[in-house]
């Protein structure tokens, strides 16, 4: 059942329609006299009833109905004007039907098959109906004589169309005042056109002898109406085809001395004729304009915009940028650039696919245009980054007031297929003058605030002048580390490990170290990072697989007795699809025993897609490498999916390590990880051991191995391969051979 108020809402409808309908009724009985005292020139109500039926559907018919039976009543029976309004009623109705079964249809008449739709087809056969239903109504009840049946049927076939003509483009292109030119010189324009139509008009009327009021429109309306086609689009055309009908009716007619019995025939067919011309020619030229315009416009979106968010693109957003830092220097104010960066967004994208990555963005753009000003620009400029411009008064912290804003936004959950997402961002800020003149620089800066903010997992940075220092040192050893690959400049040195009970060197660490020839020794924690950030850990990793597994080859030929390399494996390595092929293919190539080869990976990486790191691992147990889970106690591990890992041992992190003996929390925490792994059947090996008490500690709580530099500092192979014999004893020295 309908709710109170949407009844009230259709009462409401019905109740305006139906005023609307008699007023512009009562306007068309007072513009034109009657033939044979019945028919309308104009019926300019059957444009009213046209718009309400598209607009309202059976609400906008009942006005309708209620409108002409009020109308009629004025000088028809009762049971003649019900009659009559029925007609009405019925020629609305297919009217407002009838386009919606002749899709597609714009009611905002903007396209010309729309055009056609409504004006050649739906209205013709609307007022036929309705032309049809008055003229049998006054030949059977009102005493029409015969002979006046068809000549009726056509006058007045012919008003009620050019009423919907007249009126109802005027009100169904209302809406697009948008596609209406505001600038002062199309005012001007707008203003001229009309001032002439009118004097034009005066002056043919004056000192031209006119046959008919139809010639009026054919050489003064007409083109009148066309050039506002030409020049204001669809609601410019409707204005100017109402405009030249009120000329032609307040003036031209007047000055005929009014339309009455004794005009003939073919004078008002002519008149009728020529309006529905001027009419029909605006709207069609109009509605090719406005196509031809929004082609463009889909044209300009395609190559300026995105087409997953709407937002505008790179391209855009670099034209915007100059644009505005442009304006900022004649008007001597700030522009700030936010570079917006979402934070573990490939997790989404890998874990959920890339639809549900896409739903994400897509509500983060509708995000930052909520939240932003109308006059702030935001662009996408790939993937999960965003740029924000504004322009503010100088000194002004604008910026950090919507950085903020942006960022509480952002962080708000949101659901997608019945699953609720949270996703955060990092933002980097740059401001024009201070960090930069030109759109190349105020980027780059924002980017590195960007990186620094992630970095820190401070939420938003602001660009200093030692960002870019660091940067520039991270471009310098990116670009370095590719030529030490090509040239050579790596080495692997190797950190032993010590079985606690046996004292034996049961395991080496392979660790990389940069030589490079014109900076000497670079530490891994400068390299390594940079590696990380782009990409070249791959090829690093690599290399340092197959250079660990060629020298324990080249032990095993010395005739030593070489424990078990391992090697460190990052994040992205562990994500790499080639990782397990490259593994074989060094291994097969050196003639490595799998057994040999240990993989250490970070509780992170293995906790961060715990699905693909199951498969993974065993693919890489089935092959008879044994697996480390290294740094533990630092991430975020799942109890029940450690359970299920496919791996050999865990690492105590060394931030554990350090304070054992001080610290009773890390020396709790060291000890529920060894009492763990004993518990789930693993090895257990503390990393970064210093002194004999800490050992003493460890060996007392049951761990298994020890590495750090009470063993020994990493070493090049042809030292390291001097404790493979060596049994150590910690109990008064760091290390003695027994």
């Amino acid at each position: 059942m309908p709710t109170p108020s949407r009844v009230g809402r259709l009462l409401l409808i019905t109740g305006l329609t139906a005023v609307i309908y008699a007023l512009a009724g009562w306007v068309s009985i007072k513009l034109a006299a009657y033939m044979a005292t019945v028919v309308a020139v104009v019926w300019l109500a059957a444009g009213v009833g046209a718009v309400a039926s598209l607009r309202f559907g059976a609400a906008g018919v009942a006005g309708v109905l209620l409108g002409s039976f009020a109308v009629h009543t004025q000088f028809l029976p009762p049971d003649d004007a019900l009659r009559l309004a029925l007609g009405a009623a019925a020629g609305a109705a297919i009217m407002g039907y009838l386009p919606r079964y002749l899709q597609p249809f714009s009611p905002t008449l903007d396209y010309v098959s729309s055009v056609a739709k409504f004006t050649l087809v739906a209205a013709p056969l609307a007022c036929a109906v309705s032309a049809l239903a008055g003229i049998a109504n006054l030949h059977f009840y009102g005493g029409l004589p015969a002979g006046m049946v068809m000549q009726g049927l056509w006058v007045w076939g012919l008003g009620d169309l050019l009423g919907v003509y007249l009126i109802a483009p005027l009100l169904l292109t209302a809406s697009r005042w948008d596609l209406l030119p505001t600038n002062r010189g199309a005012r001007l324009e707008a203003l001229v056109l009309v001032l002439g139509m009118l004097i034009l008009t005066r002056l043919m009327m004056q000192y031209v002898n006119l046959l008919r009021p139809a010639e009026i429109v054919l050489f003064v309306l007409l083109p009148g109406v066309l050039w506002a086609a030409l020049r204001f689009s669809v609601i410019g055309a409707s204005l100017a085809i109402f405009l030249s009908a009120l000329i032609v009716l307040g003036v031209g007619v007047v000055s005929f001395g009014g339309l009455s019995g004794a005009t003939t025939p073919r004078d008002v067919y002519a008149l009728q004729i020529s309006m529905m011309t001027m009419a029909l020619g605006g709207l069609f030229v109009s509605a090719a304009l406005a196509e031809r315009r929004y082609s463009e416009m889909r044209l300009d979106m395609l190559a300026n915009h995105d087409p997953l968010t709407g937002l505008p693109n790179r391209s855009y957003f670099q034209d915007f940028l100059g644009h505005a830092l442009a304006h900022a220097q004649r008007g001597q104010s700030q522009v700030s650039l936010l570079f917006i960066d979402l934070d573990r967004f490939k997790h989404i994208n890998d874990s959920q696919g890339h639809v549900v990555g896409d739903q994400v963005l897509r509500v983060v753009a509708d995000r930052l245009r909520e939240n932003l000003r109308a006059d702030d620009f935001v662009a996408r400029l790939g993937g999960d980054e965003f740029a924000v411009i504004l322009t503010h008064p100088p000194a002004s912290r604008a910026a950090s007031r919507v950085a903020g804003k942006l960022m509480q936004a952002l962080s708000e959950s949101f659901k997608l297929d019945q699953r609720r997402y949270a996703i955060s961002a990092s933002i980097g800020i740059s401001v024009y003058p201070d960090d930069g003149l030109d759109a190349h620089t105020l980027l780059r800066q924002a980017d590195l605030a960007m990186y620094q903010a992630k970095q820190r997992r401070s939420g938003f940075e602001y660009f200093s002048v030692e960002l870019n220092n660091v940067a520039q040192q991270q471009l310098s050893l990116e670009t370095g580390l590719r030529h030490a690959l090509e040239r050579n400049e790596l080495a692997l040195v190797y950190q032993p490990k010590v079985d606690l009970l046996s004292g034996k060197v049961v395991g080496l660490e392979a660790l990389a170290r940069w030589l490079s020839r014109s900076r000497g020794m670079i530490s891994p924690a400068q390299f390594i990072p940079v590696a990380e950030e782009t990409g070249l850990i791959l090829p690093l990793g690599r290399w340092a697989v197959r250079a660990a597994c060629e020298q324990w080859i080249a032990w095993r030929d010395a005739g030593l007795a070489p424990p078990p390399v391992a090697i460190n494996l990052s994040p992205r390595q562990f994500s790499d699809a080639r990782l397990i092929a490259d593994i074989d293919a060094a291994l097969t190539e050196t003639g490595m025993e799998p057994a040999y080869l240990q993989l250490e990976v970070t509780e992170s990486a293995a906790m961060e897609n715990p699905e693909r790191t199951f498969s993974m691992l065993d693919a890489l147990r089935q092959r008879g490498l044994h697996v480390y889970i290294d740094d533990f106690g630092t991430g975020h591990s799942n109890l029940a999916q450690l359970k299920r890992m496919p791996i050999d041992a865990l690492k105590i992190d060394k931030s554990f390590v350090d304070d054992v003996l001080t610290d009773s929390d890390d020396a709790e925490i060291a000890n529920a990880i060894i009492r763990l792994s004993h518990a789930l059947n693993l090895r257990v090996v503390a990393e970064g051991v210093e002194t004999p008490e800490q050992v003493a500690f460890l060996k007392g709580q049951g761990c298994d191995e020890i590495q750090g530099y009470v063993v020994a500092k990493p070493l090049p192979p042809d030292k390291v391969s001097e404790l493979f014999a060596q049994t150590f004893s910690f109990d008064r020295v760091l290390v003695s051979n027994v």
